[in-house]
Protein backbone atom coordinates (compact mmCIF):
# COMPACT_ATOMS: atom_id res chain seq x y z
CA UNK A 1 0.00 0.00 0.00
CA UNK A 2 1.64 3.48 -0.84
CA UNK A 3 2.92 5.46 1.79
CA UNK A 4 1.35 9.34 2.29
CA UNK A 5 3.33 11.81 3.12
CA UNK A 6 2.25 15.33 4.11
CA UNK A 7 3.98 18.72 2.80
CA UNK A 8 5.04 21.01 5.65
CA UNK A 9 4.58 24.77 4.54
CA UNK A 10 6.30 26.44 7.22
CA UNK A 11 9.75 26.28 8.90
CA UNK A 12 8.40 26.61 12.22
CA UNK A 13 6.17 23.49 11.82
CA UNK A 14 6.46 21.25 14.90
CA UNK A 15 6.45 17.43 15.35
CA UNK A 16 4.52 15.67 12.07
CA UNK A 17 3.37 12.55 10.76
CA UNK A 18 6.25 9.89 10.05
CA UNK A 19 6.57 11.23 5.95
CA UNK A 20 6.20 14.66 6.16
CA UNK A 21 8.55 17.13 4.13
CA UNK A 22 9.84 19.93 4.71
CA UNK A 23 9.73 21.41 0.88
CA UNK A 24 11.53 24.24 -1.13
CA UNK A 25 9.13 27.92 -1.12
CA UNK A 26 10.02 28.96 -3.86
CA UNK A 27 10.68 27.80 -8.00
CA UNK A 28 11.81 30.98 -9.64
CA UNK A 29 14.35 29.89 -11.72
CA UNK A 30 14.95 33.14 -13.65
CA UNK A 31 18.84 32.58 -13.47
CA UNK A 32 18.89 28.97 -14.70
CA UNK A 33 21.53 26.69 -16.19
CA UNK A 34 18.95 24.96 -18.17
CA UNK A 35 19.59 27.88 -20.57
CA UNK A 36 22.71 26.46 -21.99
CA UNK A 37 22.75 23.69 -24.88
CA UNK A 38 21.90 20.20 -23.41
CA UNK A 39 24.97 18.70 -25.82
CA UNK A 40 27.18 16.54 -23.20
CA UNK A 41 29.85 18.13 -25.21
CA UNK A 42 29.39 21.33 -22.57
CA UNK A 43 28.21 19.76 -19.71
CA UNK A 44 29.33 21.44 -16.91
CA UNK A 45 31.37 19.25 -14.10
CA UNK A 46 31.39 19.90 -10.51
CA UNK A 47 33.19 17.81 -8.19
CA UNK A 48 31.23 17.46 -5.03
CA UNK A 49 31.96 16.19 -1.63
CA UNK A 50 30.78 14.75 1.45
CA UNK A 51 30.61 11.81 3.76
CA UNK A 52 28.96 8.66 3.52
CA UNK A 53 26.86 7.52 6.28
CA UNK A 54 27.64 3.86 7.21
CA UNK A 55 23.48 3.68 7.18
CA UNK A 56 23.28 4.46 3.44
CA UNK A 57 26.12 4.24 0.21
CA UNK A 58 26.39 7.22 -1.63
CA UNK A 59 25.68 5.71 -5.70
CA UNK A 60 27.57 7.98 -8.27
CA UNK A 61 25.19 6.94 -10.67
CA UNK A 62 22.18 7.60 -8.66
CA UNK A 63 18.55 8.75 -10.22
CA UNK A 64 18.95 12.07 -8.66
CA UNK A 65 22.71 12.48 -10.45
CA UNK A 66 21.15 11.70 -13.75
CA UNK A 67 18.57 13.98 -13.64
CA UNK A 68 20.27 17.09 -12.71
CA UNK A 69 22.79 16.06 -15.52
CA UNK A 70 19.29 16.34 -18.04
CA UNK A 71 17.88 19.33 -16.27
CA UNK A 72 20.52 21.21 -15.32
CA UNK A 73 23.46 19.94 -18.20
CA UNK A 74 25.28 19.88 -14.87
CA UNK A 75 27.21 16.79 -14.29
CA UNK A 76 28.06 16.39 -10.38
CA UNK A 77 31.27 14.31 -9.61
CA UNK A 78 30.31 12.44 -6.22
CA UNK A 79 32.91 12.29 -3.92
CA UNK A 80 32.35 10.01 -1.28
CA UNK A 81 34.51 9.78 2.01
CA UNK A 82 33.19 7.13 4.87
CA UNK A 83 32.27 9.25 7.78
CA UNK A 84 34.98 7.68 10.05
CA UNK A 85 38.03 9.30 7.98
CA UNK A 86 35.90 12.21 6.58
CA UNK A 87 37.45 14.71 9.38
CA UNK A 88 40.82 13.55 8.18
CA UNK A 89 40.44 14.47 4.77
CA UNK A 90 38.33 17.49 4.74
CA UNK A 91 40.74 19.37 7.10
CA UNK A 92 43.27 17.94 4.32
CA UNK A 93 42.08 19.29 1.23
CA UNK A 94 41.59 22.50 3.65
CA UNK A 95 44.98 22.55 4.47
CA UNK A 96 46.36 22.29 1.38
CA UNK A 97 44.04 24.44 -0.76
CA UNK A 98 43.20 21.35 -3.07
CA UNK A 99 39.13 21.66 -2.07
CA UNK A 100 36.66 20.00 -4.53
CA UNK A 101 34.14 22.61 -6.11
CA UNK A 102 31.89 21.74 -3.30
CA UNK A 103 32.53 20.23 -0.08
CA UNK A 104 30.48 19.47 3.22
CA UNK A 105 31.71 21.15 6.30
CA UNK A 106 30.51 22.14 9.30
CA UNK A 107 30.44 25.61 11.60
CA UNK A 108 34.19 25.01 13.36
CA UNK A 109 35.74 24.65 9.57
CA UNK A 110 33.77 27.71 9.06
CA UNK A 111 35.17 29.61 11.72
CA UNK A 112 39.07 27.91 11.52
CA UNK A 113 39.60 28.57 8.07
CA UNK A 114 37.10 31.30 6.29
CA UNK A 115 39.83 34.04 7.28
CA UNK A 116 42.36 31.95 5.24
CA UNK A 117 40.11 32.59 1.83
CA UNK A 118 39.65 29.09 1.09
CA UNK A 119 35.84 28.87 1.08
CA UNK A 120 34.01 31.65 -1.34
CA UNK A 121 32.08 34.70 0.40
CA UNK A 122 28.19 33.73 -1.04
CA UNK A 123 26.87 37.62 0.68
CA UNK A 124 27.87 39.44 -2.77
CA UNK A 125 25.57 36.98 -4.42
CA UNK A 126 22.32 36.73 -2.29
CA UNK A 127 20.36 39.30 -4.48
CA UNK A 128 21.27 36.43 -6.72
CA UNK A 129 20.23 33.69 -5.29
CA UNK A 130 15.46 34.26 -4.41
CA UNK A 131 14.72 30.43 -2.81
CA UNK A 132 18.04 30.62 -0.36
CA UNK A 133 17.25 34.30 0.21
CA UNK A 134 13.60 33.55 1.50
CA UNK A 135 14.58 30.37 3.24
CA UNK A 136 17.05 32.75 5.22
CA UNK A 137 14.03 34.91 5.68
CA UNK A 138 11.73 31.77 7.06
CA UNK A 139 14.82 30.81 9.16
CA UNK A 140 17.11 34.34 10.40
CA UNK A 141 19.27 31.11 12.63
CA UNK A 142 21.28 30.66 9.82
CA UNK A 143 22.87 34.12 10.10
CA UNK A 144 24.89 32.85 13.16
CA UNK A 145 26.66 30.74 10.56
CA UNK A 146 28.03 33.71 9.32
CA UNK A 147 31.74 35.01 9.93
CA UNK A 148 32.42 38.68 10.10
CA UNK A 149 28.87 39.04 8.74
CA UNK A 150 29.88 37.00 5.18
CA UNK A 151 28.03 34.13 4.41
CA UNK A 152 30.31 31.34 3.48
CA UNK A 153 27.96 27.92 3.72
CA UNK A 154 24.72 26.92 2.16
CA UNK A 155 23.13 24.70 5.20
CA UNK A 156 21.49 21.38 5.28
CA UNK A 157 17.89 22.17 6.01
CA UNK A 158 16.75 19.05 6.94
CA UNK A 159 13.43 18.98 8.32
CA UNK A 160 13.44 15.64 11.02
CA UNK A 161 9.48 14.43 11.34
CA UNK A 162 10.78 12.50 14.13
CA UNK A 163 12.78 13.65 17.25
CA UNK A 164 15.43 11.64 18.28
CA UNK A 165 19.09 12.13 20.19
CA UNK A 166 21.46 10.69 22.64
CA UNK A 167 18.78 8.59 24.65
CA UNK A 168 19.48 5.12 26.84
CA UNK A 169 18.48 2.10 24.75
CA UNK A 170 18.67 -1.20 26.26
CA UNK A 171 17.84 -5.02 25.32
CA UNK A 172 14.56 -4.96 27.24
CA UNK A 173 14.26 -9.00 25.94
CA UNK A 174 17.23 -10.19 27.93
CA UNK A 175 16.47 -8.34 30.88
CA UNK A 176 13.02 -9.69 31.07
CA UNK A 177 14.52 -13.63 30.30
CA UNK A 178 17.45 -12.97 33.02
CA UNK A 179 14.28 -11.53 35.55
CA UNK A 180 16.83 -8.30 35.62
CA UNK A 181 14.91 -4.99 37.09
CA UNK A 182 15.13 -1.90 34.24
CA UNK A 183 17.15 0.77 35.20
CA UNK A 184 15.99 3.78 36.28
CA UNK A 185 19.67 5.43 37.49
CA UNK A 186 23.08 5.29 36.60
CA UNK A 187 24.12 3.03 39.51
CA UNK A 188 21.58 0.58 38.66
CA UNK A 189 22.61 0.86 35.55
CA UNK A 190 25.83 -0.46 36.30
CA UNK A 191 24.37 -2.94 37.91
CA UNK A 192 22.07 -4.65 35.43
CA UNK A 193 25.51 -4.40 32.77
CA UNK A 194 27.05 -6.19 35.46
CA UNK A 195 24.70 -8.89 35.35
CA UNK A 196 24.19 -8.94 31.75
CA UNK A 197 28.13 -10.01 31.76
CA UNK A 198 28.20 -12.29 33.78
CA UNK A 199 25.08 -13.97 31.78
CA UNK A 200 27.02 -13.55 28.40
CA UNK A 201 30.82 -13.61 29.43
CA UNK A 202 31.94 -12.72 25.96
CA UNK A 203 30.40 -9.74 25.98
CA UNK A 204 30.59 -6.15 26.17
CA UNK A 205 27.30 -5.15 27.52
CA UNK A 206 27.86 -1.13 26.96
CA UNK A 207 29.66 0.16 23.22
CA UNK A 208 30.07 3.37 21.74
CA UNK A 209 31.44 4.56 18.44
CA UNK A 210 33.44 7.78 16.30
CA UNK A 211 30.66 9.01 14.49
CA UNK A 212 29.62 12.84 13.23
CA UNK A 213 32.75 14.25 13.26
CA UNK A 214 33.63 13.44 16.95
CA UNK A 215 35.58 10.88 18.19
CA UNK A 216 34.81 7.60 20.25
CA UNK A 217 35.57 9.21 22.93
CA UNK A 218 34.15 12.30 22.73
CA UNK A 219 30.89 10.26 21.79
CA UNK A 220 30.71 7.98 24.96
CA UNK A 221 31.41 11.09 27.45
CA UNK A 222 28.94 13.47 25.79
CA UNK A 223 25.84 11.67 27.07
CA UNK A 224 26.96 10.39 30.08
CA UNK A 225 28.57 13.95 31.62
CA UNK A 226 25.35 15.83 30.29
CA UNK A 227 23.19 12.95 31.88
CA UNK A 228 25.24 13.58 35.39
CA UNK A 229 25.07 17.32 35.21
CA UNK A 230 27.87 18.45 33.64
CA UNK A 231 28.94 18.46 29.34
CA UNK A 232 32.00 17.70 27.10
CA UNK A 233 31.97 18.87 23.88
CA UNK A 234 29.56 21.68 21.65
CA UNK A 235 27.89 20.32 18.63
CA UNK A 236 31.07 20.78 16.84
CA UNK A 237 33.34 19.18 18.97
CA UNK A 238 35.26 22.27 20.79
CA UNK A 239 35.57 21.57 24.42
CA UNK A 240 32.79 23.61 25.85
CA UNK A 241 29.13 22.84 26.47
CA UNK A 242 26.43 24.70 27.26
CA UNK A 243 24.54 25.01 30.27
CA UNK A 244 20.91 25.11 29.89
CA UNK A 245 20.02 25.53 33.76
CA UNK A 246 22.81 28.76 33.61
CA UNK A 247 22.37 29.32 29.73
CA UNK A 248 25.84 29.96 30.00
CA UNK A 249 28.98 27.80 28.00
CA UNK A 250 31.11 25.82 30.70
CA UNK A 251 34.58 23.98 30.68
CA UNK A 252 32.95 20.49 31.75
CA UNK A 253 35.79 18.93 33.62
CA UNK A 254 36.05 22.05 35.90
CA UNK A 255 32.87 21.01 37.82
CA UNK A 256 32.66 18.07 40.00
CA UNK A 257 29.57 16.37 38.20
CA UNK A 258 32.05 15.88 35.39
CA UNK A 259 34.89 13.82 37.53
CA UNK A 260 31.56 11.28 38.65
CA UNK A 261 30.38 10.40 35.44
CA UNK A 262 34.43 9.81 33.96
CA UNK A 263 35.09 8.02 37.40
CA UNK A 264 31.38 5.71 36.53
CA UNK A 265 32.95 5.33 32.90
CA UNK A 266 36.37 4.13 34.47
CA UNK A 267 34.17 1.52 36.74
CA UNK A 268 32.44 -0.07 33.65
CA UNK A 269 35.66 0.39 31.71
CA UNK A 270 37.80 -1.75 34.42
CA UNK A 271 34.94 -4.67 35.02
CA UNK A 272 35.24 -5.11 31.21
CA UNK A 273 31.17 -3.59 30.94
CA UNK A 274 32.47 -0.71 28.23
CA UNK A 275 33.70 -2.03 24.78
CA UNK A 276 37.57 -1.35 24.87
CA UNK A 277 37.54 -0.43 21.36
CA UNK A 278 34.94 2.90 22.23
CA UNK A 279 37.55 5.35 21.48
CA UNK A 280 38.42 3.96 17.79
CA UNK A 281 34.94 1.90 16.80
CA UNK A 282 33.92 3.35 13.57
CA UNK A 283 29.93 2.89 13.43
CA UNK A 284 29.85 -0.38 11.10
CA UNK A 285 31.67 -1.65 14.02
CA UNK A 286 29.21 -0.39 16.22
CA UNK A 287 26.39 -1.52 14.68
CA UNK A 288 27.52 -5.25 13.69
CA UNK A 289 27.77 -5.82 17.75
CA UNK A 290 24.71 -4.39 19.02
CA UNK A 291 22.64 -5.61 16.10
CA UNK A 292 23.94 -9.54 16.80
CA UNK A 293 23.65 -9.62 20.11
CA UNK A 294 27.89 -9.00 21.12
CA UNK A 295 26.71 -5.60 23.04
CA UNK A 296 23.81 -4.74 24.76
CA UNK A 297 22.92 -1.53 25.98
CA UNK A 298 24.30 2.25 23.81
CA UNK A 299 23.31 5.93 24.38
CA UNK A 300 23.49 7.16 21.03
CA UNK A 301 21.02 7.78 18.19
CA UNK A 302 18.13 6.10 19.37
CA UNK A 303 16.72 5.67 16.19
CA UNK A 304 19.53 2.91 15.08
CA UNK A 305 17.45 1.14 17.31
CA UNK A 306 14.71 -0.28 15.02
CA UNK A 307 17.24 -1.54 12.40
CA UNK A 308 19.08 -3.43 15.34
CA UNK A 309 15.62 -5.13 15.97
CA UNK A 310 14.81 -5.74 12.77
CA UNK A 311 18.24 -7.63 12.74
CA UNK A 312 18.00 -9.22 15.56
CA UNK A 313 14.22 -10.72 15.33
CA UNK A 314 15.32 -12.29 11.90
CA UNK A 315 16.82 -14.65 14.09
CA UNK A 316 15.00 -14.03 17.69
CA UNK A 317 11.56 -12.62 17.43
CA UNK A 318 11.67 -11.87 20.93
CA UNK A 319 14.57 -9.56 20.57
CA UNK A 320 14.00 -6.05 21.49
CA UNK A 321 16.07 -2.94 21.89
CA UNK A 322 14.02 -0.25 23.99
CA UNK A 323 14.20 2.97 25.23
CA UNK A 324 14.91 3.61 29.21
CA UNK A 325 13.40 6.67 30.68
CA UNK A 326 16.05 9.59 31.39
CA UNK A 327 18.24 7.71 34.29
CA UNK A 328 18.98 9.70 37.58
CA UNK A 329 22.38 10.71 38.20
CA UNK A 330 24.11 10.35 41.68
CA UNK A 331 22.59 13.75 42.67
CA UNK A 332 18.91 12.83 41.26
CA UNK A 333 19.18 14.57 38.26
CA UNK A 334 17.76 13.46 34.89
CA UNK A 335 18.44 14.99 31.29
CA UNK A 336 19.63 13.52 28.17
CA UNK A 337 20.33 15.56 25.00
CA UNK A 338 18.35 15.42 21.67
CA UNK A 339 19.15 16.45 18.19
CA UNK A 340 17.94 19.77 16.71
CA UNK A 341 14.88 19.61 14.44
CA UNK A 342 16.63 20.90 12.00
CA UNK A 343 20.85 20.53 10.51
CA UNK A 344 21.97 24.19 10.50
CA UNK A 345 25.58 22.59 11.88
CA UNK A 346 26.31 21.00 8.89
CA UNK A 347 26.30 23.08 5.34
CA UNK A 348 27.94 23.13 1.60
CA UNK A 349 31.06 25.92 1.37
CA UNK A 350 31.75 26.12 -2.47
CA UNK A 351 35.81 26.58 -3.55
CA UNK A 352 36.53 30.01 -3.53
CA UNK A 353 38.76 29.16 -7.05
CA UNK A 354 35.82 27.67 -8.63
CA UNK A 355 35.27 28.45 -12.29
CA UNK A 356 32.18 30.40 -12.73
CA UNK A 357 30.49 30.92 -9.51
CA UNK A 358 27.72 32.23 -10.31
CA UNK A 359 26.71 29.03 -12.00
CA UNK A 360 27.58 27.21 -9.04
CA UNK A 361 25.32 29.58 -6.52
CA UNK A 362 22.14 28.96 -9.31
CA UNK A 363 22.43 25.22 -9.22
CA UNK A 364 22.59 25.15 -5.50
CA UNK A 365 19.51 27.46 -5.24
CA UNK A 366 17.87 25.31 -7.50
CA UNK A 367 18.20 22.63 -5.14
CA UNK A 368 16.76 25.06 -2.29
CA UNK A 369 13.66 25.79 -4.94
CA UNK A 370 10.77 23.07 -5.49
CA UNK A 371 11.99 21.90 -8.27
CA UNK A 372 15.36 20.80 -6.68
CA UNK A 373 13.62 20.02 -3.29
CA UNK A 374 11.18 17.80 -5.04
CA UNK A 375 13.77 15.78 -6.93
CA UNK A 376 16.29 15.07 -4.58
CA UNK A 377 13.94 14.37 -1.87
CA UNK A 378 11.71 12.25 -3.28
CA UNK A 379 13.14 11.17 -6.90
CA UNK A 380 10.98 11.91 -10.22
CA UNK A 381 7.53 13.00 -10.40
CA UNK A 382 4.92 10.65 -11.99
CA UNK A 383 7.71 8.01 -11.60
CA UNK A 384 8.98 7.25 -8.12
CA UNK A 385 6.21 9.68 -6.14
CA UNK A 386 3.04 11.52 -7.22
CA UNK A 387 1.91 14.71 -6.11
CA UNK A 388 -2.12 15.10 -5.57
CA UNK A 389 -2.85 18.21 -3.54
CA UNK A 390 -0.66 18.57 -1.44
CA UNK A 391 -0.03 14.95 -0.50
CA UNK A 392 3.30 13.12 -1.65
CA UNK A 393 3.08 9.48 -2.43
CA UNK A 394 5.69 7.04 -2.83
CA UNK A 395 4.64 5.02 -5.97
CA UNK A 396 3.84 1.25 -5.69
CA UNK A 397 6.47 0.78 -8.51
CA UNK A 398 9.66 2.36 -6.50
CA UNK A 399 8.63 0.85 -3.15
CA UNK A 400 8.21 -2.86 -4.64
CA UNK A 401 11.94 -2.41 -5.75
CA UNK A 402 13.02 -1.96 -2.41
CA UNK A 403 10.85 -4.13 -0.21
CA UNK A 404 12.66 -6.86 0.23
CA UNK A 405 16.08 -5.25 1.23
CA UNK A 406 16.88 -4.90 4.83
CA UNK A 407 16.23 -1.33 5.17
CA UNK A 408 13.93 -0.74 2.35
CA UNK A 409 13.94 3.20 3.46
CA UNK A 410 17.77 3.34 3.10
CA UNK A 411 18.30 1.14 0.11
CA UNK A 412 15.80 3.40 -1.78
CA UNK A 413 17.38 6.46 -0.31
CA UNK A 414 20.89 5.02 -2.01
CA UNK A 415 19.51 4.11 -5.77
CA UNK A 416 17.65 7.42 -5.64
CA UNK A 417 20.27 9.79 -3.63
CA UNK A 418 17.92 11.27 -2.35
CA UNK A 419 16.75 12.62 1.73
CA UNK A 420 19.72 14.38 4.00
CA UNK A 421 22.12 11.50 3.57
CA UNK A 422 21.90 11.67 -0.57
CA UNK A 423 21.91 15.19 -2.15
CA UNK A 424 18.92 17.15 -0.28
CA UNK A 425 19.78 20.80 0.49
CA UNK A 426 16.03 21.27 2.05
CA UNK A 427 13.86 18.03 2.72
CA UNK A 428 12.80 15.60 5.55
CA UNK A 429 14.85 12.57 6.07
CA UNK A 430 11.56 10.15 6.31
CA UNK A 431 10.10 10.22 3.19
CA UNK A 432 9.18 5.96 3.15
CA UNK A 433 8.31 4.93 6.95
CA UNK A 434 10.78 2.13 8.03
CA UNK A 435 9.39 -0.94 9.17
CA UNK A 436 9.74 -0.15 12.48
CA UNK A 437 7.93 2.97 12.30
CA UNK A 438 5.48 2.23 15.13
CA UNK A 439 8.84 2.24 17.51
CA UNK A 440 10.40 5.33 16.13
CA UNK A 441 7.02 7.27 16.40
CA UNK A 442 6.75 6.23 20.19
CA UNK A 443 10.30 6.70 20.78
CA UNK A 444 9.68 10.32 18.92
CA UNK A 445 6.89 10.87 21.42
CA UNK A 446 8.39 10.24 24.14
CA UNK A 447 11.26 12.36 23.67
CA UNK A 448 9.00 15.05 22.47
CA UNK A 449 7.31 14.94 25.70
CA UNK A 450 9.87 14.81 27.58
CA UNK A 451 11.59 17.96 25.80
CA UNK A 452 8.66 19.67 26.92
CA UNK A 453 9.00 18.36 30.72
CA UNK A 454 12.14 19.72 31.05
CA UNK A 455 14.31 16.23 31.23
CA UNK A 456 15.70 16.57 27.33
CA UNK A 457 17.48 19.39 25.99
CA UNK A 458 18.58 20.38 22.54
CA UNK A 459 21.88 20.74 21.74
CA UNK A 460 22.99 24.50 20.30
CA UNK A 461 24.98 26.05 17.94
CA UNK A 462 27.54 28.51 18.77
CA UNK A 463 27.39 32.14 18.50
CA UNK A 464 29.14 33.76 15.92
CA UNK A 465 32.59 35.51 16.53
CA UNK A 466 34.55 38.44 15.90
CA UNK A 467 38.44 37.89 14.19
CA UNK A 468 40.15 38.46 17.44
CA UNK A 469 38.08 35.74 19.28
CA UNK A 470 38.43 33.42 16.01
CA UNK A 471 42.37 33.93 16.39
CA UNK A 472 42.31 33.34 19.97
CA UNK A 473 40.04 30.15 19.96
CA UNK A 474 42.26 28.68 17.40
CA UNK A 475 45.48 29.40 19.74
CA UNK A 476 43.85 27.92 22.85
CA UNK A 477 42.24 25.10 21.22
CA UNK A 478 45.63 23.75 19.75
CA UNK A 479 46.96 23.78 23.18
CA UNK A 480 44.19 22.59 24.80
CA UNK A 481 42.32 20.26 23.07
CA UNK A 482 44.82 17.45 22.75
CA UNK A 483 45.76 18.02 26.42
CA UNK A 484 42.34 17.54 27.27
CA UNK A 485 41.52 14.54 24.77
CA UNK A 486 44.86 12.52 26.10
CA UNK A 487 43.64 12.73 29.59
CA UNK A 488 40.20 11.49 28.85
CA UNK A 489 41.39 8.23 27.55
CA UNK A 490 43.71 7.75 30.50
CA UNK A 491 41.03 8.35 32.97
CA UNK A 492 38.89 6.00 31.91
CA UNK A 493 41.43 3.00 31.34
CA UNK A 494 44.13 3.59 33.42
CA UNK A 495 43.62 2.56 37.21
CA UNK A 496 44.99 5.50 39.80
CA UNK A 497 44.86 8.19 36.99
CA UNK A 498 41.81 9.55 38.70
CA UNK A 499 44.36 10.78 41.23
CA UNK A 500 45.85 13.05 39.03
CA UNK A 501 42.76 14.67 38.66
CA UNK A 502 43.59 18.13 40.50
CA UNK A 503 46.62 18.22 38.75
CA UNK A 504 44.95 17.72 35.11
CA UNK A 505 42.52 20.46 36.08
CA UNK A 506 44.58 22.89 36.99
CA UNK A 507 46.92 22.63 33.88
CA UNK A 508 43.36 22.59 31.89
CA UNK A 509 43.47 26.35 33.28
CA UNK A 510 47.06 27.03 32.24
CA UNK A 511 45.73 26.16 28.85
CA UNK A 512 43.46 28.45 28.37
CA UNK A 513 39.89 26.47 29.58
CA UNK A 514 38.82 29.80 31.43
CA UNK A 515 39.66 32.12 28.64
CA UNK A 516 37.51 29.70 26.22
CA UNK A 517 34.36 29.61 28.68
CA UNK A 518 34.69 33.80 28.61
CA UNK A 519 35.51 33.91 24.61
CA UNK A 520 31.84 32.31 24.63
CA UNK A 521 30.11 33.66 27.10
CA UNK A 522 30.93 37.19 25.34
CA UNK A 523 30.18 36.30 22.29
CA UNK A 524 26.77 34.79 23.22
CA UNK A 525 25.82 37.78 25.41
CA UNK A 526 26.23 39.72 21.91
CA UNK A 527 23.40 37.91 20.23
CA UNK A 528 21.39 37.60 23.56
CA UNK A 529 21.11 41.20 23.85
Amino acid sequence: MAIHIRKMLSACCSLVVVGSLMAGCNNTDDLSLSKRTTDSANKRTLSWMRYEHSSQALHVNSVILEEIAKRKNVKLDLQSVPQSNYEDKKKTLIATKALPDVIMVNQNDLLNYADSGVFLDLTPYLDRMPNFRKLISQKPEINKTKVDDKLYGFPLLTKWSLQSGLLPMIRTDLLAKHNIKTPTTYEELYEVLKKLKQAYPDSYPFTSRAANGKTGTENLINPIAFGFGSGYTNIAGTKIYFEPTSKKYKFGPYSPEFKEAITFLHKLYKEKLLDPDYSVATSQAWQEKLSTGKSFFYQDNNGFGGNFNKTLQSQNPSAKFELLPAMASYTGGRRNYVYQLDHLGEMYAVNAKVKNPEEVIQLIDWMYGDEGTNLTSFGVENVDYTLVGGEYKISEQTQAKFKDKQDPFRAMQSALGTGYLGLALHSDDHPLVPSSSPDLIKWSEKAIKDLADGINFREVNDPPFNKEEREKLKQLRTQLDTFVTMNMDKFIIHDESLNDWDSFIKQCQEKGASEIEKIYNNALARVSK
